[in-house]
């Protein structure tokens, strides 16, 4: 998803989805020396915000990076299966 400053309901709605009905594998390298070493841990409190805040111009970057890390996950081949 390309960046935007502010989020839709829906969108958020279909990110948070997206990640509960599918299971994927606990590290994830970024790229640009960002590494995740838990996943699953990672994107809970980023899901909270991105549905408390999506409205909110000063969190875009964390919520774009949500969406970042789901295409990393499926570009890489991370997706291990559905819930």
């Amino acid at each position: 998803m390309e960046y935007k400053t502010t989020y839709t309901k829906k969108e958020i709605d279909e990110l948070v989805d997206w990640f509960t009905t599918h299971t994927f594998e606990k590290e994830l390298d970024m790229g640009g020396g960002i590494n995740i070493r838990d996943v699953q841990m990672a994107i809970g409190p980023l899901i909270y915000m991105a549905q408390t805040q999506y409205e909110n111009k000063t969190f875009s970057g964390q919520i774009y990076f949500l969406f970042r890390i789901r295409d990393e996950l499926l570009k890489q081949n991370k997706v291990t299966g559905e819930k």
